[in-house]
């Protein structure tokens, strides 16, 4: 009986994980460079189980940890030169209000009043040497491997990484991340920069619903449960009494 409770109990608290997560993706289906949130479930071996109910080993789920899907968002086209978009595995740096670096497939940027290329909130974006990109006044354009031009004179580069592990990020904000230096690696070859355009949510709202409305009823499955382990537990005690010793 108790292990039924905890198993039950186990069920419920990830159908809620799983809703939360779903709450979160669909809030975002609309926000630049955001990448949905998602959590992995495991099985784990339960000796104790095995002994109270006395039917062989046993397992119970368990929730193995949260992260973020890599998968692309579809490339926009919106005609701003200040725009760009990431095709391939790889993120914009920036730099933090605090000196720490942060990474981002967001490329919704904006130029600050000294020249400064920032992002939507303020961060400067950095070239390959990790100092602000800086631009002169004149018309911008880009290469594909991530080098700028302001009038056809190239004055910096892109800094750009790819993430080795989406479990070891920590999200700031919808679009902002940050992880550890040697979770980190170069870009690869076949990376492009394209101008004018910006990458949208990985969220795919339909498949979200759906997952939605499938989670909600195995999350009212798991408390039927609960409830008549409850009902059973108490007819048990009115009818049976307990054991002491």
């Amino acid at each position: 009986m108790q292990a039924g409770f905890y198993m039950s109990g186990i069920a419920g608290q990830m159908a809620q994980q799983k809703l939360n997560d779903i709450n979160h993706n669909l809030a975002n289906v609309n926000t630049i460079g955001f990448m949905a949130s998602r959590s992995s479930f495991s099985s784990t071996l339960a000796g104790q189980v095995a002994d109270q109910t006395g039917v062989g080993p046993a397992s119970y789920p368990n929730q193995s940890n949260a992260f973020l899907d890599m998968k692309p968002g579809i490339i926009k086209q919106t005609g701003n030169d200040f725009d760009f978009a990431i095709q391939g595995d790889a993120f914009f740096r920036v730099r933090l209000d605090d000196g720490q670096e942060a990474y981002t497939r967001a490329g919704n940027f904006v130029l600050g009043a000294n020249g400064n290329l920032l992002t939507q909130g303020g961060q400067p974006v950095l070239d390959d040497g990790g100092t602000a990109i800086k631009l002169p006044a004149g018309q911008v354009s880009v290469g594909q491997d991530g080098s700028l031009a302001v009038n056809n004179e190239g004055v910096a580069k892109f800094g750009m990484v790819t993430i080795k592990d989406a479990s070891q990020i920590n999200r700031i904000g919808s679009a902002l991340m940050t992880t550890t230096a040697d979770n980190i690696a170069p870009v690869e070859k076949g990376v492009i920069v394209r101008q004018g355009a910006v990458e949208g949510s990985n969220v795919n709202s339909i498949l979200a619903m759906t997952e939605m409305v499938v989670t909600t009823r195995g999350f009212e499955a798991t408390m039927k449960t609960i409830e008549q382990y409850n009902q059973q537990a108490s007819q048990l005690y009115d009818e049976v009494g307990l054991v002491q010793g």
